[in-house]
């Protein structure tokens, strides 16, 4: 009785590791509409796209502004990437703490009809030579 005991208690715990897992790892924004992305020091306020095939590749638009949310001397930046892809800056704000800069891109993956999933970051350049980011996957 105990060892069937434990054997449903392990069952029971990894069933909800693995949702919590699930949930932890899953995709952030599902589909069209607004986003937030962003952290002590920079955030994008705006909206994803998801083209369908035979426009812009199919691939994820991403626009809105960028802010430059922290009083100190680095320039901030949206980077986005699609599936199999690594990130590229979109656009950057070098105006200083408090200004916003507007951007709208697409990003795509050209061998491809259609992306399914794609992540946006805000990130804040630093003089280590590293960028700090924060990042949201998305989903068509």
């Amino acid at each position: 009785m105990k060892t069937n005991m434990r054997k449903g208690i392990a069952v029971a715990s990894l069933a909800a590791a693995v949702v919590v897992g699930g949930a932890s790892a899953a995709i952030a924004r599902d589909g069209n509409g607004s986003i937030w992305v962003g952290n002590t020091y920079a955030h994008i306020s705006g909206s994803i796209y998801w083209w369908p095939s035979g426009s812009n590749h199919g691939g994820m638009e991403v626009s809105g502004y960028l802010y430059d949310d922290e009083p100190d001397s680095n320039s901030v930046k949206v980077q986005g990437k699609v599936s199999g892809y690594s990130y590229t800056t979109l656009w950057t704000n070098s105006n200083g703490n408090g200004t916003r800069v507007w951007g709208d891109k697409v990003v795509y993956d050209p061998a491809a009809l259609y992306v399914t999933t794609g992540s946006v970051q805000t990130c804040r350049y630093n003089s280590w030579g590293t960028d700090q980011c924060t990042s949201e996957y998305m989903t068509r």
